[in-house]
């Protein structure tokens, strides 16, 4: 059996960095509707959910929940956000999940993209 020890001591960077009124971070957020033609059972719906969570979250970076149709074996609504300081950048990974999404052999039924800007 393995641990691993770690220090409970405060480290400080030693470049603080310089922040400025202007500077933003932007979410985004990217709501779809899958619909699983093949699945006849939610443990094959679970299947199909959990292989695009582990996509998702490895290739893009973002966070990944189902939010809808939970109990139906063939539908399902997931969001994912993702954040980045660059909009292009965060629009760029929004449109490459889109089509990973729509490449796939379940059919994307809709999907919503939305972008906020925050303050940091």
């Amino acid at each position: 059996m393995s641990t691993k020890v770690t220090s409970s001591r405060h480290t400080r960077s030693r470049k603080s960095p310089v922040l400025s009124r202007s500077s933003k971070g932007f979410v985004g957020i990217l709501s779809a509707e899958l619909y699983f033609p093949d699945t006849g059972s939610l443990k094959g719906k679970r299947m199909y959910l959990r292989r695009v969570r582990d996509q998702v979250t490895r290739r893009f970076g973002a966070s990944f929940a189902e939010v809808g149709y939970q109990d139906l074996w063939q539908r399902s609504k997931v969001l994912m956000v993702v954040a980045a300081s660059d909009l292009q950048v965060l629009e760029g990974t929004m449109d490459r999940m889109r089509e990973y999404l729509d490449g796939q052999e379940w059919v994307l039924t809709s999907c919503e993209a939305e972008v906020m800007d925050i303050d940091a």
